[in-house]
């Protein structure tokens, strides 16, 4: 368990400070449907077509998808349920990724209690949730006149990453 909490820490750390296309949205995806493995083999033509297949099965309500393709991943922007999420498929239409925006009412309870009590003179200012490795994470971003705080929720517990003056 371990061994995965640090790819998904990684992950979040990177999201932290990149741009905000990628913090998407992911509702009806069940972590069992994220080890979907198509077992042909792919020709370049039909890498697209392969990836599409498996992100239909896994997000059949998705809709407004817009594709592109950069060194073999296959990535894709749309909405499911109306939640802006983005995803990133191999080549084989392996999901790698999925990320999802998130508002106080997608987070775990735990972790959105954890923000009343101990941030309440804090608002959210952006969450995500993320989905890679089998394992999901969170990410919470709050705003008060003076800071910026980033929390991280995993099966580990909820964690302040970093503080930024305003």
């Amino acid at each position: 368990m371990k061994q995965l909490i640090k790819p998904i820490v990684t992950l979040l750390l990177i999201l932290s400070t990149g741009p905000s296309f990628f913090a998407q949205d992911m509702a009806n995806v069940k972590p069992a449907q994220t080890n979907i493995i198509l077992t042909t083999t792919v020709e370049n033509k039909d890498v697209e077509n392969t990836a599409k297949t498996s992100f239909s099965i896994l997000f059949p309500n998705a809709s407004q998808q817009k594709w592109s393709t950069t060194a073999g991943n296959n990535f894709v922007s749309f909405l499911n349920d109306g939640r802006k999420a983005t995803a990133s498929f191999t080549a084989r239409g392996n999901m790698n990724y999925v990320i999802t925006n998130c508002d106080l009412n997608n987070l775990p309870e735990g972790f959105s209690k954890n923000i009343k009590s101990n941030y309440s003179d804090y608002k959210l200012f952006h969450a995500i949730e993320i989905k890679a490795y089998g394992q999901t994470a969170y990410q919470a971003i709050l705003e008060n006149a003076t800071n910026f705080v980033t929390l991280k929720c995993t099966t580990d517990g909820i964690e302040e990453i970093q503080t930024v003056k305003k």
